[in-house]
């Protein structure tokens, strides 16, 4: 630097300092009336409190199960209780509930579980819980939920136990498993069907956890096929988002039948194979009959930031028009600005919407929470309070009219469980 810029930049040093000082002695002092005070939350007060009915106490959020009209609670020290619903009201199950042990092979460890299951018509359902406070020796995974059903068609006849490593999962209403087991539920043994020979590493030590993947969604709508989900091609952070469809097999290399599609909402129906595809502009909902991917709907924008999911239906978060992906109908929601929704939970008959949104702190700091209950016709009911809903929680239709979710249960947000919330009429 030469003689007159060092001058020049000792200059503009001393001005700074000058100025810095100048304005420290004459800024003007905030008003008073500007400054809000800390907003105190009335639990019992609120308008979410007054419009919903608490089901569950003491931390009981229920869960769907297989069989229509029972639910039940699976908790981290391994309980599960069976209930029977009628008119929103959880009672007991009258179905009588038997235990089978197991142990499941991950990632060269052997995770002790006990599932409890009921059954009705030949069908089976059942769930367990595993905690590392169980069993010390398991050290890779400190976290088990896993799932007994019968076996989709395709698949046989018997049993499959489904894996969930994800603790974050516990409360949610459609899982991702992880680990598919053939279980024998006379002996108690589980089996993999896939061969881990190539699996690759995940971030947290174990086997990758997108290598066989199903969710419940996926179990109710494959069909006669035997086919399940896998992102193993791809890289870690696009797990669910970029998704192959294989062939069941013992083989070194299951057999792709459908490769790179969007999500993991996959049906396979006596139509073909339903799935969304990226295409040039947006994406599209896909028919593959006989191998021979049709168009049925296209779509603009981007499938992770402009629309919200919900199995077969699709919300474009502008025009709140929502699509039936499986026949096409269209139809436009009532409720306040989705941009920023983060959730979709739709009624079985397309009519009615539960629309989450992410917790924002407001300027007290205190995290609010919104949740609009909307429709196809009439007006949306909206709450904007804290502790509206459990971030790690679904929301869950009972029918049509009658919706039920995990919120806490006290002002101190400590203990959650279940509410319902039925649409008034209109």
């Amino acid at each position: 630097m030469n003689k007159g810029l060092k001058i020049l930049a000792a200059v503009l040093a001393v001005l700074a300092v000058a100025a810095g000082v100048v304005y420290f002695l004459t800024r003007p002092e905030t008003p008073k009336s500007t400054l809000k005070a800390p907003r105190v939350y009335d639990y019992a007060a609120s308008d979410y409190t007054a419009a919903v009915k608490v089901l569950g106490q003491n931390g009981e959020v229920f869960l769907p199960t297989d069989l229509s009209g029972v639910y039940c609670t699976a908790a981290p020290d391994g309980s599960v209780k069976f209930y029977d619903c009628a008119n929103g009201v959880m009672t007991p199950s009258a179905l009588a509930v038997k235990t089978v042990k197991t142990k499941l092979a991950a990632t060269y460890e052997s995770i002790p579980v006990t599932v409890h299951y009921v059954e009705r018509d030949g069908r089976v359902t059942g769930f367990g819980v595993f905690t590392s406070d169980m069993d010390k020796n398991v050290d890779a995974y400190a976290f088990a939920f896993v799932k007994l059903c019968n076996k989709p068609a395709g698949y046989g006849a018997g049993h499959l136990l489904l894996a969930d490593f994800n603790k974050n999962d516990l409360y949610r209403v459609n899982k991702t498993y992880s680990e598919i087991y053939n279980f024998n539920l006379a002996k108690g043994s589980a089996s993999t069907y896939v061969s881990n020979h190539t699996r690759l590493i995940d971030l947290n030590g174990t086997f990758r956890q997108d290598w066989t993947m199903l969710t419940d969604q996926t179990v109710r709508d494959l069909g006669k096929s035997n086919y399940f989900l896998s992102s193993r091609y791809y890289s870690h952070y696009e797990t669910g988002v970029r998704t192959d469809v294989m062939e069941l097999s013992g083989n070194y290399r299951p057999k792709i039948v459908v490769k790179d599609f969007l999500g993991l909402w996959f049906v396979s129906d006596a139509n073909g194979l339903h799935y969304l595809r990226k295409t040039a502009d947006g994406f599209a909902n896909v028919l593959n009959a006989g191998g021979k991917e049709q168009t049925l709907t296209p779509f603009e924008g981007d499938w992770q930031t402009d629309y919200l999911q919900d199995g077969r239906w699709l919300l474009n978060k502008k025009s709140l028009q929502l699509t039936d992906l499986m026949t096409g109908a269209v139809k436009t929601l009532k409720g306040p600005d989705c941009a920023n929704a983060a959730k979709l939970f739709v009624s079985p008959d397309g009519e009615k919407a539960v629309i989450a949104f992410a917790g924002v702190p407001n300027e007290n700091g205190a995290v609010v929470q919104t949740v609009a209950y909307c429709r196809t016709d009439g007006s949306a009911a909206v709450f904007s309070e804290p502790l509206l809903y459990e971030e790690s929680a679904d929301f869950l239709w009972l029918d049509n009219n009658t919706v039920m979710s995990a919120r806490a249960l006290a002002a101190d947000g400590k203990t959650a469980g279940s509410v319902v919330y039925a649409y008034p009429a209109e």
